[in-house]
């Protein structure tokens, strides 16, 4: 919704839905926390075990990599068809191949040096995975310390006591303050393997406090300035997340297929929908249609379309191509035993 929020503003200068999302870039903080969660909770026991480290990182790549390369060559060649789409971006072989690999570029956050604009996050995520495969490399004596030594740098500099020079820009993505927000879902996978039968039983009550924390921030974010996004959407994400987990772990609620669907196509949803939205809305504004698109109904049937176009590629391109990599490649470089899906 946010992406449709700044696209009806910039080019057909309408606020949709009267700019109650307009803090939907909180997103991203939920997405990092929920990364985070997900690495340790996940493949918990395969820290320390240096085996697991090829396994863990082949199907990592296996999971990102390639759908992220269809839909970034795709849109490439679409700005080589219609140039004025790119909004000046390069679009040269160099940069599309550091754009492929993921690699930072000379911006803290390098929104706009990407062919495909949420690239920046895999970034993070790509680094975040080569942090958590010292985690698996080395026994637990030997890590801790390696990483207690990079969150201690990584604090000091969120907290302007440590600053880079401009010219080591790599090291804003090393010690970037969103790296704390894979953190702070580290610490909330370990609460809830810790300490799961005590917040068990709160487990509703920060469902709720952490909804509606979320609504509060939203509605501020959206017409204000809220402070900084890691203690307020980064502490919520993962209080959220807590409490949904137990939740699940508790109570096992049936979730509605359409959900779990949902859920299954988010990264085909989450790497399409800025390409579609981008391209109708600048698609209207060259046809001059802007006129007839109004703050409620057309931003919400562009969500719409934005949400079934993913879904769509992940029926017809992202199953079947994962399906197809993990037997060729995954299964055959490590034969199922207790393997888990990538």
């Amino acid at each position: 919704m946010v992406h449709v929020t700044i696209k009806s503003t910039e080019r057909l200068n309408q606020v949709a839905f009267l700019n109650l999302f307009g803090a939907g870039w909180s997103g991203v903080d939920y997405f990092f926390v929920l990364s985070g969660f997900i690495m340790v909770y996940v493949h918990r026991s395969a820290i320390g075990k240096k085996d697991k480290l090829k396994s863990f990182l082949v199907k990592r790549a296996v999971r990102i990599y390639p759908i992220y390369w269809i839909i970034t060559l795709t849109v490439w060649c679409l700005f080589l068809v219609i140039p004025s789409f790119a909004n000046n971006q390069d679009l040269s072989l160099g940069h599309v191949i550091a754009s492929l690999l993921l690699i930072p570029q000379k911006d803290p956050h390098f929104k706009d040096k990407f062919i495909l604009e949420v690239g920046w996050t895999l970034t993070y995520e790509i680094y975040f995975y080569l942090l958590f495969s010292i985690a698996i490399w080395l026994k637990p004596k030997h890590s801790v310390p390696i990483l207690s030594a990079w969150l201690l740098v990584t604090i000091l500099h969120y907290r302007k006591l440590v600053k880079f020079p401009q010219d080591f820009f790599l090291l804003e993505t090393v010690f970037g303050e969103m790296n704390l927000e894979l953190v702070l879902g580290c610490l909330a996978a370990y609460i809830v393997i810790k300490y799961n039968n005590k917040i068990g039983k709160y487990r509703w009550i920060l469902f709720g406090i952490a909804n509606l924390g979320y609504v509060i921030l939203e509605i501020l974010g959206a017409w204000g300035n809220i402070g900084g996004r890691i203690p307020t959407f980064g502490v919520l994400a993962a209080l959220l997340i807590i409490a949904a987990t137990s939740i699940d772990l508790k109570d096992s609620p049936k979730i509605p297929y359409l959900l779990i669907f949902l859920g299954d196509a988010s990264y085909s949803i989450f790497l399409t929908h800025m390409p579609v939205i981008s391209a109708i809305t600048k698609t209207l504004q060259k046809a001059n249609l802007g006129k007839y698109y109004d703050g409620f109904f057309a931003p919400a049937l562009l969500a719409l379309f934005a949400v079934v176009f993913g879904c769509i590629f992940y029926s017809l391109i992202e199953k079947p191509l994962t399906v197809f990599l993990r037997k060729n490649i995954v299964e055959k470089m490590f034969p199922p035993k207790a393997e888990g899906r990538i």
